[in-house]
């Protein structure tokens, strides 16, 4: 009976681990960076991240990883007179690999619970977050329940200055971002200087090389497992972004970060727990 508590208060970690993990050249200019999505445009994004993290409890270290292939396609549904863009997004399909305690490997490929299951998002043209909604609800059972549905919130878009740029200028974003997955909720505030870095050709696209440093912290709370859970943590984050000015779309992100946190469980067990996480993600436009 302690073995499967214990292995359920693994679980549940690892699954916040990963909801917050979804939760990072030539002169010109000036430059003024906009979304120019079109109504019934498709684009289409692979993604590869890759997340290790270490958990200590009652004195002892456990170690885990996960990496996943994700690949997912935008529709945009409205752009009003604004410039504010409506889309849903989905995955088309998906490779996950997770080795946990208690748990060892398990792999994931294409679940149905998973594939085809639309959120929608209502942005500004600079990408700010206006709305966001589930349109299919996923019924994940099991280990896939666990670990797989931050995947359904994962997908986000670089948020752009509302003031033209040109070369060598910075600003600052600091918008939180709230994400709600399976009556969770995780509040990621950012502290981030991106600043124009240079404008090269990408993947056949005109881009502004975009890099950006500093810090995500992180606040949330909810129920996994039937244990209530509430975390708060802090770490470093950097990347490099390109963007098409021409056609206004994200071309490419390449991010990676650091995570401390802390998870106070309460329920069949209460205790809290120290732990450290480290991600990298990369974000390409394949269409």
């Amino acid at each position: 009976m302690r073995l499967q508590k214990l292995s359920k208060i693994i679980m549940t970690v690892v699954a916040i681990s990963m909801l917050v993990s979804l939760a990072v050249a030539a002169a010109g200019g000036p430059y003024k960076l906009a979304y120019r999505m079109k109504k019934g445009q498709r684009l289409k994004y692979t993604m590869e991240r890759n997340t290790a993290s270490s958990m200590e409890m009652q004195g002892r270290e456990m170690n885990s990883t996960t990496s996943g292939t994700i690949f997912i396609h935008i529709d945009a549904e409205e752009v009003n007179k604004d410039g504010n863009i409506t889309f849903v997004y989905a995955l088309d399909s998906l490779l996950l690999r997770a080795n946990v305690p208690q748990m060892g490997d398990t792999t994931f490929k294409n679940p149905a619970e998973l594939i085809g299951k639309r959120n929608r998002q209502v942005i500004s043209a600079n990408g700010k977050k206006l709305k966001s909604a589930v349109v299919d609800t996923a019924k994940l059972t099991g280990m896939l329940a666990q670990i797989g549905g931050g995947l359904l919130s994962a997908f986000s878009l670089l948020e752009l200055p509302e003031k033209e740029v040109k070369l060598g200028d910075s600003w600052t974003d600091t918008t939180p971002d709230t994400i709600k997955q399976m009556g969770n909720k995780i509040v990621i505030t950012p502290n981030l200087t991106y600043t124009v870095a240079g404008e090269v050709d990408t993947l056949g696209y005109k881009c502004l090389r975009l890099t950006y440093n500093g810090t995500n912290k992180i606040k949330g709370e909810g129920t996994n497992m039937g244990m209530n859970f509430f975390i708060e943590g802090e770490g470093p984050a950097k990347g490099t972004a390109y963007f098409a000015i021409q056609e206004g779309l994200l071309v490419a992100k390449i991010s990676e970060g650091d995570l401390e946190m802390t998870v106070a469980l309460t329920g069949q067990m209460s205790m809290t727990i120290s732990q450290s996480s480290s991600e990298k993600e990369t974000t390409v436009l394949v269409k």
